[in-house]
């Protein structure tokens, strides 16, 4: 289950783990090794299909995928855990989260950064739109440059990925919401078309912790431009 997992960097008093968007892979977040400082461990979580799991069958329940993920946390030394999820991976963080706490493990701060709330739901059904509508989704929110799809052998190796990583994220929805007992931070790109400031905020009823709020320069996808702001606000709740 250790495969669940990729080190980004070692470290030696804390541990920071990232959970990728939809089509994403741990590789994405590589670049943060130059940002986090040095005493923070920082793994980023590999979901099947890409990546060092390539060849494993893709998943398409949210569920199983923090079932499996929360295994491989378990063999984490214990010290003081951070996770941090972005669109897609703030639901799989959130659920993974649910997950440690009732293991007993504490988080000392959940960062859910471009996704709406545990029991909210936009209702598409991209994952089963046409190869053309979907791949027009992903441009629109600026995940990638059109380049990954204008060569066949990356478009029929990443159109599989996000499908199925759009399948789990379009079922997922909370009807009930659990909460989680550690501050969280509900971050948001100014121009997210995504998601709406109000409804971003609503993560503050998935926490009996402290909440709080904070916008970055940018869209969607404001996080690929390794804004130092981004990293100040994380090193500032770290430490």
């Amino acid at each position: 289950m250790h495969n669940q997992l990729k080190l980004i960097k070692p470290g030696t008093r804390r541990q920071l783990i990232c959970f990728h968007f939809a089509g994403g892979s741990a590789e994405y977040f590589l670049p943060w090794r130059d940002y986090i400082d040095d005493y923070t461990a920082v793994y980023a979580v590999q979901l099947p299909g890409r990546g060092h799991r390539l060849t494993e069958k893709l998943k398409t329940c949210l569920y199983q995928c923090a079932d499996e993920v929360v295994q491989s946390l378990s063999f984490l030394p214990h010290r003081p855990t951070f996770f941090f999820g972005h669109s897609m991976g703030a639901a799989l963080a959130f659920e993974t989260a649910l997950r440690w706490e009732q293991q007993g493990r504490k988080l000392a701060h959940f960062f859910a950064s471009g996704r709406l709330p545990p029991h909210q739901s936009r209702g598409t059904d991209y994952h089963l739109q046409s190869d053309e509508a979907l791949i027009n989704k992903i441009m629109g929110l600026g995940a990638t440059s059109s380049s990954v799809f204008d060569n066949p052998a990356l478009r029929s190796l990443m159109m599989p990925i996000i499908r199925a990583d759009f399948q789990a994220i379009e079922n997922y929805q909370r009807a009930t919401l659990p909460t989680l007992s550690c501050s969280l931070s509900a971050l948001l790109g100014e121009g997210d078309t995504e998601v709406t400031e109000s409804e971003i905020n609503e993560w503050a009823l998935a926490t009996t912790g402290k909440f709080e709020f904070c916008q970055f320069s940018g869209g969607h996808f404001y996080i690929n431009n390794l804004c130092p702001t981004l990293f100040s606000y994380i090193e500032n709740k770290m430490s």
